[in-house]
């Protein structure tokens, strides 16, 4: 009887043989017969999954966000309310302050370079900030609505602040994970976010 092979599932292993390439070759070592052998099938059963390096490529990018929104959805789940340590919470989960997620930051920031030169990776890279703008933004509403901030903020502009942070904290930790620690990071976010906030303290 011949052996039944989830197709999804298979994509997501090829997906994640992708991933392995990238993060211990680089992106331009992530060739369809280096993915492919890692994965442990031959290149013409790879195509079977994806017809090209760069169908392969956006699948592996989606990937990094549907892991992303994965995490957020269990979060959400589990918070009943909004609060400072609630959003960061949420927040944390941005930031590659695990194996798990600096295998993931590593893999989103080597595909967005090469997202410069390739429509379809560049599509989901901006649309993929554009969700975490509206996230971010969403969260300090919240806050907002709790009474947690101060009043005045220009809510559109903190969010843009909030998401550079982010993403600064983020590469700094890829470069430099010896100095910035989690300690680091969360420290930072910690001052952040108590400065945007009301009648707190660290």
């Amino acid at each position: 009887m011949p052996k039944i092979i989830n197709y999804d599932n298979q994509k997501e292993i090829i997906a994640e043989a992708a991933w392995r390439i990238i993060k211990r070759e680089g992106i331009g070592n992530a060739s369809v017969r280096n993915i492919a052998k890692e994965a442990g099938i031959s290149s013409g059963a790879l195509q079977h999954y994806f017809s090209s390096q760069s169908q392969l490529l956006e699948f592996a990018m989606n990937m990094v966000v549907e892991r992303v929104e994965g995490r957020f959805t269990l979060i959400g789940n589990e918070i009943s309310s909004i609060t400072l340590e609630n959003a960061k919470k949420i927040l944390w989960n941005l930031m590659p302050v695990n194996e798990e997620q600096e295998l993931e930051m590593e893999v989103w920031l080597s595909l967005t370079v090469k997202a410069q030169h390739e429509p379809s990776l560049n599509k989901i890279s901006k649309s993929t900030n554009e969700s975490m703008y509206l996230i971010i933004l969403t969260l300090l509403k919240q806050l907002e609505e709790a009474g947690l901030l101060k009043k005045g903020l220009e809510l559109s502009m903190e969010a843009k602040r909030l998401h550079i942070l982010l993403d600064g904290l983020s590469l700094h930790r890829m470069v430099s994970p010896d100095t910035m620690t989690n300690d680091v990071l969360h420290a930072v976010l910690n001052r952040h976010l108590t400065d945007l906030a009301e009648g707190l303290s660290d």
